[in-house]
């Protein structure tokens, strides 16, 4: 519906002021005003003379309006009119009779909506709808007879500003009306804002500073006026990253820290002050003004401290305090228990500290919130794998398979699932199956790591040339990264005995790559054990155990084989012990651990050196 309303205008403004306030406006008295016939039928609307005693006697000589007044009078009733004719939806009338109100009184005013008792001028309006309506060029005439009529009110220049800039984008001519607008009032900082953003428009960066510079220099101790500046301030020099030059930086601090003692203690402008800081990086100074906005909110339950705390957690985490922004994310799902978000970040949060009972909570948690992301499964699922729990990840990712049929990571997940729950038979199937969907709808899931998996999965099966073959289909997608390939492939061969050679040289590239990783070094170890030479292999194993964490029961195993193997039954036994208290349920270490036993107790005592004689 095609209307006058203030929606053509930035700001909403009430136009039906009372008719008192209109008739002062128009410089009418109320009393003489009454007397002025308004009569307008296509209206259905219409306001007599008060009538006299008798109908014939003429009024008196008091109560007559003079010629000035008489057209005043008309132009109120034209105002009146045109608010009739606005409700009524009728826009070309009710702009006829405002630009009768115009022709009257070019810089009419009215007041606006807010209750603040400011005056608007009415050539806005119509201005407004003219333009919107396709004929910005009467708009500009109004307000331009406005600002002859008014040369000292910058409102009517500043509304040329804005018909130029957004009808017409003409940013020139948009300035220099906005220029005439901020030097008559240059305490407007609307004004200083409209400026800026048009010497952005045409490319003036360095004047647009000037610009805020300008208002900067305007004593105000008002923390609103200072917070938008500071904003702008913002808006110019930070780029898209967060960095700006160092002496801008140090300007928008001092303008910052300014606005912070003006802002006392209004929690919201203290927000905005550290949502500045983290957005500059300069995360540990947001962190006490986030917790001070907390505190300042009576309400705990205030649905704005949400985005808040969501703030200030992640302000710790990204200052590496894990266990602070737990604690302020267990306290925002206490009041706000279904934001799945902060369930997902404490689970990550937990994760890492390596509570990974919690970590499973919260991922179920999202889980429950969002069951038609399919990502919130894999999260459960590799929960339970780390956890152990292979036989509940398959039960839940066979569930999740026939929930989203058509996604291959779905399928790729419950095929490691069913290898880590010695399912192998079903684990190479459904593998298999993985492939197959990835090859019509995923192909880049086919990746090195895709095919790592699977051949771990074969040989877990027995299947070793298959997961040879596996193997080096992984090494081949992505040399650069194979070094676990390298060493799988490598320490199968060893462990059985086969390709010994090039086995060697798989493993040795694996620690070329990772020279720190012990798992490699282990294997490494167990290469030099089989071909016989135990020296080296137990300088590698003995490295290997300080390099891997968490201890590994298989590490200490071959140390205790090779100290065997060197003729140390008592250094064995130390290892192998150390093996079985991690996989106290290995019969293989078990027995050699008796064995080890017998020997130690059936050797002779050595004899006592002159040290422990003393």
């Amino acid at each position: 519906m095609n209307s006058l309303r203030p929606g053509a205008l930035p700001v909403k403004w009430n136009w039906r002021p009372p008719l008192l306030y209109v008739l002062i406006l128009l410089g009418c008295s109320p009393l003489s005003a009454a007397t002025h016939k308004v009569v307008r039928k296509d209206h259905a609307v219409q306001s007599d003379v008060v009538p006299a005693p008798d109908q014939h006697q003429a009024p008196a000589k008091d109560l007559l309006l003079k010629p000035e007044d008489e057209k005043k009078a008309d132009a109120l009733a034209s105002f009146i009119d045109g608010n009739i004719a606005e409700d009524n939806a009728e826009v070309d009338r009710a702009l006829e009779d405002y630009k009768k109100v115009l022709a009257v009184d070019p810089a009419a005013k009215i007041r606006t909506d807010d209750d603040s008792g400011t005056e608007m001028l009415l050539a806005a309006k119509v201005a407004f709808e003219l333009a919107r309506r396709g004929d910005p060029a009467a708009g500009i005439d109004v307000l331009k007879d406005t600002a002859k009529a008014a040369p000292n009110d910058p409102m009517a220049c500043y509304f040329l500003s804005q018909i130029y800039a957004k009808f017409l984008r003409k940013y020139d001519v948009a300035l220099k009306y906005a220029d005439q607008a901020l030097n008559l009032d240059p305490t407007n900082f609307l004004f200083y804002v409209t400026n800026y953003e048009l010497q952005l428009n045409l490319g003036q960066g360095k004047k647009a500073v000037e610009t805020l510079d300008r208002a900067s220099k305007l004593q105000s101790n008002d923390a609103q006026f200072c917070l938008k500046l500071s904003e702008l301030y913002v808006h110019a020099m930070v780029k898209d990253d967060g960095t700006s030059a160092p002496d801008d930086l140090k300007k928008m601090n001092v303008l910052f820290q300014k606005t912070l003692s003006l802002a006392k203690d209004d929690p919201a402008i203290i927000g905005r002050v550290a949502d500045f800081y983290v957005l500059t990086k300069q995360i540990k100074d947001a962190i006490p003004l986030y917790a001070k906005t907390l505190d300042l909110k009576k309400n705990p339950n205030d649905p704005q401290l949400t985005a808040v705390r969501e703030k200030l957690a992640s302000s710790y985490i990204a200052t590496n305090r894990n266990d602070e922004a737990i604690k302020v994310l267990e306290e925002l799902i206490k009041h706000d228990p279904l934001r799945a978000g902060s369930y997902e970040t404490l689970g990550q949060l937990y994760a890492q500290k390596g509570d990974l009972e919690k970590a499973l909570a919260s991922y179920q948690q999202t889980l429950l919130l969002k069951p038609n992301q399919p990502l919130n499964y894999l999260r459960v699922s590799d929960m339970m794998f780390q956890l152990k729990k292979f036989d509940k990840a398959v039960e839940l990712l066979q569930d999740t398979r026939k929930k989203f049929p058509d996604l291959p990571r779905v399928t790729y997940a419950l095929a490691q699932a069913l290898s880590l729950a010695k399912k192998h038979q079903e684990a190479i199937t459904v593998f298999e199956e993985a492939k197959g969907e990835a090859q019509n709808s995923e192909s880049e899931m086919l990746d090195g790591n895709f095919y790592f998996d699977y051949g771990a999965a074969a040989e877990q099966a027995g299947m070793i040339q298959k997961a040879a073959d596996l193997f080096k289909k992984s090494i081949d997608l992505d040399p650069s990264n194979a070094a676990k390939a390298y060493n799988y492939l490598g320490f199968m061969w060893v462990d059985r005995g086969q390709n010994l050679d090039e086995a060697g040289s798989l493993i040795k590239r694996a620690v070329d790559m990772e020279p720190d990783n012990g798992a490699y070094i282990d294997s490494l170890g167990w290469y030099y054990y089989k071909k016989g030479e135990p020296e080296k292999a137990l300088a590698a194993l003995l490295k290997a155990a300080v390099n891997i964490k968490p201890e590994d029961a298989t590490v200490y195993d071959h140390i205790g084989d090779t100290y065997q193997k060197l003729g140390n039954a008592a250094q064995a036994l130390v290892y192998w012990q150390k093996a079985v208290a991690l996989d106290p349920d290995n019969k293989q270490i078990a027995e050699k651990i008796e064995g080890a036993k017998q020997k130690v107790t059936s050797a002779p005592s050595p004899l006592p050196s002159k040290t422990e004689g003393r």
